[in-house]
């Protein structure tokens, strides 16, 4: 069974993806800032992680470079909504969303997802992240 660690700083996010993927069969453990995941990954390696980009204190483009470095055999999927808080101030296709995203995959991403994104589509990017 896979190992992922999905890092959010936003507690309800975080525990949707879990349910999402727990349901589909893995094994999840949930952090809700870069700086906590960090913490995990040095406890538990996991084969996945799902980590937003924009999180206080500790970016998600840092943890996704400190895992580059330290880990590099762990597989990234970064996740952003571009900063937008709430329904009325979301703006998918906003250019900000695609800044980060396309830095999250300079920084080593494999995978990104627009936020909101569809749990299924999550699923299929954590699939084709698995070890064959």
């Amino acid at each position: 069974m896979a190992c992922i660690l999905v890092v959010d700083d936003e507690p309800e996010v975080g525990e949707a993806i879990r349910r999402v993927l727990e349901r589909a069969g893995f094994s999840v453990a949930v952090a809700n800032s870069a700086d906590l995941g960090l913490l995990a990954l040095e406890k538990d390696q996991p084969d996945i992680i799902v980590t937003d980009v924009i999180m206080p204190k500790v970016h998600g483009l840092e943890l996704i470079k400190a895992v580059r470095e330290r880990y590099p055999r762990v597989r990234v999927i970064a996740i952003s909504g571009g900063g937008s808080f709430g329904l009325l101030s979301y703006k998918p296709d906003a250019i900000s969303t695609h800044a980060y995203l396309a830095a999250a995959r300079e920084a080593g991403a494999e995978e990104i997802l627009t936020k909101p994104f569809d749990m299924g589509d999550l699923l299929a990017a954590v699939r084709r992240q698995l070890p064959n």
